[in-house]
């Protein structure tokens, strides 16, 4: 069994996806326990269920639990407030079962993230509890905390199709609240050797072990210490497990009203609680399994106690050879698990899992927005043992770069080969995501950060989709406010915010830090709202981010064809430039750019915008070269009130033939190709020679010449790296000399 905090948002919605696409509606049956029951202090909330008979096979079986609030009667004390335990039973007529756990977050109706109508869903995969979720049943939330406030609801998804393994047998084993350090009592006492005999069909064993440390004593045990212990089967150690979760101040949700950021014994405040599961191997029908759990060594003052579940799960051989499924789709995604993560402009994430008996080396993939062309990852060397998952950052997506981000959109994966060859079991295949794309923000802004008295803690950098850093600030001075000014062109980046102490620039309990702040502003210093939750400054909460947040954004500089669109005619006299807007709001000026080389560009006007106006508005100007090129390029810079710009579309003119004479040699420096273009008012001819840097004649040649344009090709490969000088010669009496590299 494996529990996710993952995004199955759109697929708990429709159905699993197949490979040919959506489930049809009766591939999952639904099953309702608790519905939005309010949650008060030390009460179990039982309800009665119905589930599936057992007739039917169901690839997964997933359980939502969708945490809630509700506003408690007037004068209540911690109303939704607080960090406490959440566990979820299957209570059958022979059997006991925890089937999830979790913790509440501190969700004080105040922060931006937990109003009163705040709703998290957390989803379990159940599925290898099959054998127990059957026909009637009752499903317990369990909520022994001392005030209310928040709400319960919990859903079940029977999903048909295939499981990767069939389970042939579950026992339960210890369960319960169990002191540690006690030496009067020691926890050893409630962790008994116990005897497993393995059921028929039997090839493979694991044991689930859910533990979360509570209390705290004179060394802050068990909520706030590492402690470990060790699995033994047949009085063999199988594994030593770490009783600890070191990255609560990286909490998807956040910031929250009480020690988010502080790490714990196996939780952090509104998050799941992931089973430690433990592989003991492969067993035989009939075979006698000896398991035991030891803690470490530990005496303390006798209020340290850990919370645990386990149970030990037999099964039977994986019924697919050569299979993998898509488990995950983190990014782009809307799901609010994955906070931290979206929205994204670049790289998808996603996560493959091994549902086959044979070791995954090498898989394709095929990913892109729904309705558009997709494009295809693949990897090799992963070495994937069956029951593994694998974490996949996907090659740029290049379309989330301009796609529209103001509609929610569909993503999609599937999976196409692996190790070269078709997957024995295409049903599991395929998954989608709703998103939103990342922000779109003006290439020129400002970072402004403060820092606390800690001041070398809290650093950002902004970075391409490469890693390749293009601005960062490292604060060295306490309490100072560093402004960094940027300019970027088109393109997906991504500002990366870190804090070492994961405290961020203010936290309410570490008030000895002091406070700082971190934004983004335009030109004309107008805020740039991030997405990641938090309001923008000067507002306290601002600052209060734990480890850090990445925010992507977008950058268009390059305003589309039908917003902004210039058109051009070469004359005998001047060069004709028009354009028009379909929209303005705020615009202030153009600036109309000229080069002769489409590398250096110039202001040769500047025309005063309508400055706001929904109807189409026209412009024009004249320009006259001073000197003579194959062809000029203009492009046009829009300015807006606050100082920001963006570019329009480019147009590239041949001067007219009757007129000028010109000649243009591309690219330089070359590779295997130069071209010579060569505009000539008359038909005549042109002579082509290339010397090297010793004046040694390389190449000649006579073309002849029609009116307009005329391109000699070259073949450059006959060409070592180095200098050269080619000289145009034409009958009409033009000499033309440049110099070339060949790289």
């Amino acid at each position: 069994m494996r529990y996710f905090v993952r995004a199955f948002v759109l697929l708990f919605v429709l159905g699993f996806i197949s490979a040919n696409g959506l489930a049809n509606p009766g591939d999952t049956t639904w099953v309702q326990a608790q519905n939005d029951v309010q949650l008060d202090w030390y009460n179990d909330f039982d309800a009665p269920v119905t589930f599936p008979s057992g007739s039917v096979s169901y690839r997964k079986i997933i359980m939502i639990f969708t945490l809630g609030k509700y506003q408690c009667p007037s004068g209540t004390q911690y109303c939704g407030d607080w960090d406490y335990t959440v566990q979820n039973f299957l209570m059958t007529p022979t059997d006991t079962f925890e089937l999830s756990r979790l913790i509440t977050p501190y969700a004080n109706a105040s922060y931006p993230r937990t109003p009163w109508s705040w709703k998290q869903r957390y989803y379990f995969d159940v599925t290898d509890y099959y054998p127990v979720l059957k026909n009637a049943a009752t499903i317990r939330l369990s909520y022994h905390n001392y005030s209310g406030g928040f709400t319960g609801n919990i859903r079940f998804a029977f999903i048909e199709g295939i499981p990767p393994r069939n389970v042939t047998g579950i026992k339960r084993l210890w369960h319960g609240a169990f002191p540690f350090g006690n030496t009067a009592d020691p926890i050893e006492n409630h962790l008994p050797a116990t005897n497993v005999m393995a059921p028929a069909n039997t090839q493979q064993a694991e044991m689930n072990f859910t533990v979360t440390g509570h209390g705290s004593d004179n060394t802050g045990c068990s909520e706030f210490c590492s402690k470990y212990y060790q699995v033994y089967t047949n009085n063999s150690l199988k594994e030593t497990k770490t009783v600890w979760k070191d990255n609560c101040g990286s909490n998807n949700l956040y910031p929250q009203s009480g020690t988010w950021v502080y790490n714990r014994a196996g939780w952090c405040p509104g998050e799941l609680v992931s089973p430690n599961v433990h592989k003991l191997g492969a067993v035989t029908a009939g075979d006698n399994l000896n398991v035991d759990v030891n803690f470490q060594s530990y005496t303390g003052n006798g209020s340290a106690s850990y919370i645990i579940e386990s149970a030990l799960f037999c099964y039977g051989p994986y019924n697919q050879t050569l299979d993998a499924s898509v488990e995950n789709i983190i990014a782009p995604n809307n799901y609010e698990g994955n906070f931290r993560t979206n929205p994204i402009c670049g790289n998808p994430i996603v996560v493959i899992k091994n549902t086959g008996a044979t070791t995954i080396n090498s898989l394709s993939l095929q990913y892109g927005i729904a309705g558009e062309t997709l494009q295809t990852y693949s990897a090799s060397g992963m070495a994937l043992a069956p029951g593994k998952d694998t974490t996949i950052t996907l090659p740029d997506l290049s379309s989330l770069t301009t796609y529209k981000n103001t509609t929610e959109s569909r993503f999609q994966v599937a999976i196409d080969k692996i190790n070269g060859s078709n997957d024995g079991y295409t049903v599991n295949n395929s998954m989608y995501s709703s998103f939103v794309t990342a922000p779109d923000w003006p290439g020129q802004f400002a970072m402004i950060i403060k820092s606390n008295n800690n001041a070398a803690q809290t650093k950002w950098r902004i970075e391409d989709l490469n890693g390749t850093v293009l601005k960062q600030r490292s604060p060295t001075a306490a309490l100072t406010v560093y402004t960094d000014s940027l300019e970027l062109p088109d393109g997906c980046y991504r500002l990366v915010v870190t804090d070492a102490n994961c405290d961020g620039l203010y936290w309410w309990a570490n008030t000895a830090a002091g406070k700082g702040y971190l934004y983004a502003t335009k030109r004309d210093g107008t805020l740039i709202n991030f997405t990641n939750g938090l309001p923008a400054y000067p507002a306290t909460l601002a600052s209060d981010f734990g480890c850090g947040f990445t925010q992507y954004f977008r950058v268009a500089n390059t305003l589309p064809a039908d917003q902004l669109l210039l058109r051009g005619e070469a004359k005998d006299t001047a060069n004709l430039l028009t354009w028009e807007t379909g929209l303005e709001v705020n615009t202030d000026r153009f600036i109309v750019e000229y080069s002769a080389n489409d590398t250096a560009y110039n202001a040769i006007a500047e025309v005063k915008a309508n400055g706001g106006t929904t109807s189409r508005s026209f412009y024009s100007i004249k320009h006259k070269p001073s000197v003579h090129a194959a062809f000029y390029y203009y492009r046009l810079k829009l300015y807006y009130a606050d100082g920001s710009w963006k570019y329009s579309n480019k147009v590239t003119l041949s001067p007219v033939a009757s007129s000028e004479y010109a000649v243009e040699v591309r690219p330089n420096p070359f590779d295997d190709e130069l071209k010579v273009r060569i505009t000539s008012p008359s038909p005549q001819t042109a002579g082509i020679s290339i010397y090297d840097i010793q004046g040694r004649l390389l190449f000649n040649k006579n073309s002849s010449l029609n009116t307009g344009l005329n391109v000699v090709p070259i073949d450059g490969r006959r060409f070592a790296a180095g200098l050269y000088t080619i000289v145009i010669q034409s009958s009409g009496g033009q000499k033309v000399a440049r110099k070339i590299v060949k790289q």
